[in-house]
């Protein structure tokens, strides 16, 4: 009985660790590349920091769901100057002020050339050898056998198109069916961290779509508005009583919460 407490304890710390920030920053980014990291902090909902002239880092929130008394961000980020930075810098209260109860989200951004780069972006000659004939001569050269490469896959392409349109009419599975495996990881209590907060953004996104409402609304808002609706409400309301059961336990009727994301019939 003990190894069985000890072994879903230590479980349920590695199912945490996958949200809450650490000290130790997740894999460096390249400069201009945009970076992801799924962090719950604590307090009100945040904001990313407005963006100046000279900021190294720019942050976005792509997503923000309720996490009991916290907050699951999706955060986003682009850096521009090599080097460690602590994303909590770049939040802020919705009054503007910069928040001093997060703890560290650290990331790392380095650069696109290797740290012994001589700086050179053009390799110099070592060598005296010149083709033969004139540039012009080599590049129509060049184009020609290109061209006689390149036609027997063009008519490859063309024979293919009407198998590939036929391929992209037919349908594939509807929303309840991506959502089933999820849905049921959640019931019994297997579902991680980053697995919720894709079937919480799969749920908003299809309610948006349905009810016409603004992508740029507020999540908290939106939220407490799909938890009202007749239709959207049942499913929300299941995965808040999931997350505080003990693993197993609950009774779901998944066909039912899965009703109104099924594709109408004919």
């Amino acid at each position: 009985m003990n190894r069985r407490l000890i072994k879903l304890t230590l479980i349920a710390s590695a199912l945490g660790g996958l949200a809450k920030p650490t000290g130790a920053p997740p894999d460096p980014f390249p400069i201009g590349m945009e970076g992801s990291l799924i962090v719950v902090l604590p307090g009100e909902p945040l904001k990313a920091a407005p963006v100046g002239d000279k900021s190294t880092i720019i942050l976005r929130i792509q997503d923000m769901f309720p996490h009991g008394s916290d907050h699951r961000y999706d955060l986003r980020y682009f850096g521009f100057v090599p080097g460690e930075y602590d994303l909590g810098k770049f939040l802020r209260h919705a009054d503007g002020t910069a928040p001093t109860n997060l703890p560290p989200i650290p990331v790392r951004i380095r650069g696109m050339l290797p740290a012994n780069h001589d700086g050179m972006l053009i390799e110099e000659e070592t060598g005296n050898f010149s083709l033969p004939g004139s540039y012009t001569a080599w590049l129509i050269g060049t184009g020609i056998v290109w061209g006689l490469a390149a036609w027997p896959l063009f008519l490859l392409g063309r024979k293919k198109k009407t198998s590939l349109r036929q391929a992209e009419a037919e349908p594939g599975p509807d929303l309840a069916e991506q959502l089933r495996p999820l849905i049921e990881q959640a019931a019994n209590g297997t579902l991680d961290t980053y697995g919720r907060a894709r079937l919480e953004r799969m749920i908003f996104s299809h309610w948006r779509e349905q009810l016409g409402l603004p992508e740029d609304g507020d999540m908290a808002e939106l939220h407490h508005q799909l938890k009202a609706h007749a239709e959207a409400g049942p499913l929300l309301h299941g995965l808040e009583d999931w997350l505080h059961r003990p693993p197993g336990t609950s009774t779901v009727d998944i066909p039912t919460l899965l009703e109104p994301y099924r594709h109408p019939t004919e």
